[in-house]
């Protein structure tokens, strides 16, 4: 299961355009883990691998074949609500 504190970056991600900008321009899990260390969350790579792994159970068989030839790190900023799938993701 998700930390709450990966379901409240997800929900804060959401409504706010700064903290996207912030999380799509991470480069890798520390930076994020970082960027949430800042906000005072506790987020893991375990919790990130969740949540990817969790935005696959919401795609059909076409989409999954493209989100898996999407690279790992857009898999995890998409599943974040960091950055917005484009047709090439989904």
């Amino acid at each position: 299961m998700t930390s709450a504190n990966a379901m409240r970056l997800k929900l804060l991600s959401k409504d706010d355009p700064l903290l996207q900008q912030q999380l799509s321009q991470c480069e890798s899990p520390d930076q994020v883990i970082a960027v949430c260390a800042k906000l005072q969350l506790q987020i893991s790579m375990a919790d990130l691998l969740r949540m990817e792994a969790q935005m696959t159970l919401t795609l059909n068989d076409e989409q999954l074949n493209t989100w898996y030839e999407t690279p790992y790190w857009k898999r995890v900023l998409i599943s974040l609500g960091a950055i917005q799938p484009t047709e090439q993701c989904l």
